[in-house]
């Protein structure tokens, strides 16, 4: 009977074995939850199973592991430290790597692709040069347009104005200001006296085409230009003392 009661006074002061629980869930490149994973963990026994879902629970006692989750060809593993019981949630992230093999550049490559590689670095050079030079033009087009209208919302907005306006109204703001008569005699003279009306409508692009089109009218009217009809357009020609040649 004493033997007994010191076996059993033993078993209660012997250790008892600790145990952890480790749980976590499987991340592919995108971040999203990876499925149908193998799972493993070195504890002895060496533990392992299918997650279907991603995620897993684990068990294992105090110690260092190697923590390690495949799918295909692709393995990651991540050293877990367990001090003691508890429970511990590590998730893993199945980031593709290279292989240091893949970084070294294979010299057995034939020279005329070598060439090639270079060629086409000096093709793409000339790309960025061409790219960087329509973006720079594109930008002092910019530049020019607002010097020459102002801010794009107000000359939207006095498009619109104009759009809105009467023949009346045309021709009462053409007679109360003749100096826009003398610009567009300008804008003639500085194209050797001589454009397509069309040509004249895109640089009077912030007055409507009704306008533009009772300005011509009113000059050839009081004999300063003279309209011929070329094609499907117009050609304006600015009088003067020597009349220039027939377009």
């Amino acid at each position: 009977m004493k033997i007994k009661y010191f076996i059993l006074f033993t078993l209660l002061l012997m250790p008892i074995a600790l145990s952890a629980t480790i749980q976590g869930t499987v991340y592919n490149k995108d971040l999203a939850q990876e499925s149908n994973i193998v799972i493993s963990i070195n504890t002895t026994p060496t533990q392992q199973t299918l997650s279907k879902t991603g995620e897993f629970i684990l068990t294992a006692p105090p110690g260092t592991y190697e923590l390690s989750a495949k799918k295909g060809n692709v393995t990651t593993t991540d050293i877990l430290e367990v001090n003691q019981e508890g429970i511990y949630t590590h998730d893993i992230f199945m980031l593709p790597t290279l292989d240091d093999e893949d970084l070294v550049v294979d010299t057995t490559e034939p020279l005329e692709n070598i060439e090639t590689l270079t060629a086409d670095k000096s093709t793409s050079t000339w790309s960025y040069i061409l790219f960087g030079i329509i973006i720079l033009a594109l930008l002092i087009r910019v530049i020019y347009t607002r010097k020459k209208y102002g801010p794009l919302p107000l000359f939207r907005k006095k498009i619109k104005q104009e759009q809105q306006k009467t023949t009346e109204q045309i021709i009462k703001e053409i007679k109360a200001e003749p100096s826009i008569l003398e610009k567009t005699k300008d804008l003639i003279k500085k194209h050797d006296g001589r454009m397509y009306q069309t040509d004249l409508r895109k640089e009077l692009n912030y007055l409507s085409e009704a306008k533009v089109s009772l300005i011509i009218t009113e000059l050839e009217h009081i004999g300063e230009i003279e309209k011929i009809k070329k094609g499907r357009g117009n050609v304006i020609i600015l009088k003067s003392k020597t009349p220039p040649s027939n377009p």
